[in-house]
């Protein structure tokens, strides 16, 4: 028995049918006629979260932070020609973070493309430099090697996001007129329908392969004689069960633990006797890196935020070993020895099993690193203690001691995440923090952390600077739109906090005048219009209190906090300057 169908609805419903069956349940959709068929595909599938959002280019970002938090693929539908170029900032973030995204574009048919036909641009692998996969299915037909192509590109597309190489990936798809499933363009036979073939869910290797075996097995050989290692990590949204094999692999090894700021690694319950977060005073000093030049080191995670600790990698002479499952090379020091392509839960796991029986000595080496992070934590902790609010690194220091345990934190680029790589001391608080390092941009922050909130039941803070702030205001929206809370403190140094700390500032007019982008906006105007509740704080005990109460709000808040950025800059000096001569001291005294 023959039904009568809409093509294109047929088309889309099976496909987002297969996508389902891996799991995915959250779509962010832009408004789009062409993209018609794609958006009553998901909107008309009960398994599926959908986020109507206006702005592409926040919905590409909102998905991300979705994404971040859920560790699952998140699908985005948008329609043709540049609202296809809006998402691309945040599918290049996705890339370099390997983040899971289902990049679905609606298209113009083939025979329109070149022919001046409105709103029809060269779509065809647009993003090929910055995915994981590609794919255009073709226009529709009703035959079923068609529907089984379309189902292998699905399976392609998903496992390949979820498993295989992990991160972005595209799907364009062209349709003709017309959209709507009641306008009826062929007929089927009703039994096809129902026999349109399921998806078999694939699963993730874990088995070492031969030669990730002997790699692993000839490091565990070189820990055993090499006893002055140490292990970086970087960013990553590292999970609790690799944090306690780290710490294990950490002290089984007698190597501490370079935890930058955006690894996440100095809040939690875990044991911190071996984090070192204050390597990046200890590595401005020259007889730190004569003395402590490790002859291993070890690197999880993405590169690393500070370029101090570039140039101590640079520098040093240590064989540098790369973990990473897919053989990413984040080493902007050009200098690493090898990758090894795991993952970084099974690495430690597996090295571990092949250190258990050997009987190290006590590492003096080690002691001597810890007591320098110690003393420089105290000179830290003193300096925080009287920095004033008008000035960034006591921002952290406040933000920090006020967070509530579980909760996100979401830390923007330029001078934020920097400054929490500085100033941020441990804390036994379960902080998950959140950054977009990939291609470090400031877009779609805002977009972001309301992604990543969306998606958590704990209180969510996103610590952010004036300048992305404004440049991610339509992202605010979402907040209204889908009642999501959110507590922004937002640090405004008018415009260009960072460029103090570079050469550039020395150029006088041409500093001011193009680096120095004051906007001299009246934010309380903006985020009421975002129906969000504004605060303007300048003491300490009076920020603390305010953000308590934003925190048990249900709706955005928004934190101004105005400060100086050539007093931030002299204060940060101030601090390099007293820390090196701590460790130098200490040096002479026990190392010399």
């Amino acid at each position: 028995m023959k039904i009568p169908i809409n093509l294109n609805s047929l088309w889309c419903s099976s496909f987002a049918k297969h996508i389902s069956q891996f799991g995915v349940r959250d779509v962010c959709i832009s408004p789009g006629s062409r993209s018609t068929p794609l958006t009553l595909a998901f909107s008309l599938n009960k398994k599926f979260r959908v986020y109507p959002i206006v702005d592409e280019r926040s919905s590409g970002f909102f998905a991300l932070g979705l994404a971040k938090k859920s560790n699952s693929p998140v699908v985005i539908v948008t329609t043709s020609g540049t609202a296809v170029a809006e998402l691309y900032p945040a599918i290049i973030e996705a890339f370099y973070q390997r983040i899971p995204l289902i990049v679905c574009t609606a298209d113009r048919p083939p025979y329109l493309r070149n022919r001046g036909a409105n709103q029809t641009i060269n779509q065809d692998n647009i993003y090929k430099n910055h995915i994981r996969f590609f794919a255009d299915p073709g226009l529709p037909e009703n035959k079923r090697d068609k529907f089984n192509a379309l189902r292998k590109v699905t399976y392609q597309a998903v496992s390949t996001s979820l498993y295989k190489n992990r991160g972005p990936v595209h799907i364009n798809f062209p349709f003709d007129k017309p959209f709507e499933p009641d306008t009826f363009t062929h007929s089927i036979d009703k039994k096809i329908i129902q026999k349109l073939n399921t998806l078999n869910i694939p699963k993730s290797a874990n088995k070492l392969d031969i030669s990730t075996a002997k790699q692993i097995n000839k490091l565990a050989t070189l820990i055993k004689r090499k006893r002055k290692g140490i292990i970086v990590c970087g960013y990553n949204n590292f999970e609790k069960d690799f944090v306690k094999n780290l710490i294990n692999f950490s002290n089984r090894a007698g190597y501490p633990i370079f935890a930058d700021g955006s690894s996440g690694l100095r809040y939690g319950k875990h044991s911190k006797e071996n984090i070192i977060e204050n390597f990046n005073s200890l590595i401005r000093s020259e007889l730190f890196a004569k003395h402590f030049d490790p002859e291993v080191i070890i690197h999880f995670g993405g590169s690393a935020t500070s370029n101090q600790m570039h140039d101590f990698m640079k520098g040093s002479s240590a064989e540098k070993i790369l973990i990473n499952q897919f053989g990413d090379i984040n080493d902007p020091s050009l200098t690493a020895n090898k990758v090894i392509k795991i993952n970084h839960q099974d690495f430690c796991i597996t090295v571990l099993s092949r250190l258990n029986n050997f009987h190290f000595d006590r590492n003096e080496w080690e002691g001597q690193i810890r007591n320098l992070n110690n003393l420089v934590n105290k000179t830290k902790s003193f300096f925080l203690t009287i920095t004033k609010l008008n000035s960034e690194p006591g921002i952290i220091h406040n933000l920090i001691k006020v967070l509530p345990s579980n909760c996100n934190l979401m830390v923007s680029n330029s001078l934020p995440i920097r400054d929490i790589d500085f100033f941020s001391n441990c804390s036994g608080k379960e902080i998950k923090l959140f950054t977009n390092r990939g291609a470090s941009g400031i877009d779609g922050i805002n977009s972001t952390a309301l992604g990543i909130a969306k998606n958590s039941k704990n209180p969510t803070v996103l610590l952010t600077g004036d300048l992305a702030f404004y440049h991610d205001l339509t992202g605010l929206h979402n907040s209204q739109k889908f009642s999501i809370p959110l507590t922004i403190v937002l640090i405004n140094n008018e415009g260009g906090g960072i460029f103090e700390s570079l050469p550039i500032s020395g150029f006088g007019k041409i500093y001011k005048d193009n680096f120095v982008v004051s906007l001299k906006l009246d934010f309380s105007k903006i985020v009421k219009a975002f129906d969000g509740n504004y605060y303007i704080e300048n003491e300490s005990e009076s920020f603390n209190v305010t953000l308590q109460k934003a925190l048990k709000s249900k709706k955005l808040n928004v934190i101004e906090i105005k400060t100086s950025a050539k007093l931030s800059k002299q204060n940060r000096t101030k601090f390099w300057k007293t820390a090196i001569k701590e460790v130098d001291n200490y040096i002479n005294a026990n190392i010399c």
